[in-house]
């Protein structure tokens, strides 16, 4: 493998939409089995082929850090959003998900999107008020990683009004979910809003209303203080 391999690599990917960061991840895990097939095997692999890749490819901005995030929603897009739901649900009955709560838990749980969709009913402690997420997203375990988190209460009330109907409390695809969501807010004229933004917000909210690092830990189940900072938003008016 050349560089000039590993260049091409990152155009074919950057032609088919993927971006600057994904592009970038590529080739940090390649990294990584280079030097794990290098020190297993004996074989000589070469990282710097990669590593000379990264100059150019960053040169010509096809790779890149994410860039983090500072969305969040405002009170009226939230009261825009509410509405909407509750129409959908209540009104024209055209909504099979429950968009509403699942916007809220979303806020008050800071659940991943993936994760509010597998929280199981089993795995809830009525009396502690907690829940399990099994096979939390993790930089190293992906499977088996399951670890239990606090509800805040007024996610707790939201679990309490869903019907038992399913094994899981929110039985529903979250790609569904997510495509849901980003319908809403077009159909509102929301811009720049994602699903995603929810767990940001309700992070946030947790900071605000004077709950400790350790303590927004347990609700949020963010690895370490490093990343949990980056969606710390809070506003000055807050204060």
């Amino acid at each position: 493998m050349t560089t000039q391999d590993l260049i091409e690599h990152a155009k074919a990917r950057a032609a088919g939409g993927t971006g600057p960061s994904t592009i970038s991840n590529d080739l940090t895990w390649l990294a990584i089995a280079f030097k794990a097939v290098r020190a297993a095997s004996g074989i000589p692999l070469d990282v710097s082929v990669i590593e000379d890749a990264c100059i150019i490819l960053r040169e010509h901005k096809l790779i890149a850090r994410p860039k983090r995030r500072d969305r969040r929603p405002t009170r009226e897009e939230l009261w825009k959003l509410s509405r909407y739901f509750w129409r959908k649900q209540h009104r024209d009955h055209r909504m099979k998900i429950p968009m509403l709560d699942i916007m809220w838990f979303q806020i008050y749980s800071t659940r991943r999107d993936s994760e509010t969709c597998r929280i199981l009913w089993s795995d809830n402690n009525d009396e502690k008020q907690t829940g399990m997420v099994r096979d939390a997203k993790h930089p190293r375990e992906k499977k088996g990683n399951h670890r239990r988190f606090k509800y805040h209460k007024r996610a707790w009330k939201i679990v309490e009004r869903q019907p038992k109907t399913d094994e899981a409390i929110f039985p529903h695809n979250p790609k569904s979910v997510s495509t849901a969501f980003t319908r809403a807010c077009k159909v509102l004229g929301i811009e720049d809003l994602r699903l995603h933004d929810l767990r940001h917000e309700g992070t946030s909210r947790l900071f605000e209303e004077g709950y400790s690092i350790e303590q927004v830990q347990l609700f949020t189940l963010y690895e370490d203080w490093a990343t949990l900072k980056r969606y710390t938003h809070l506003r000055p008016e807050d204060l």
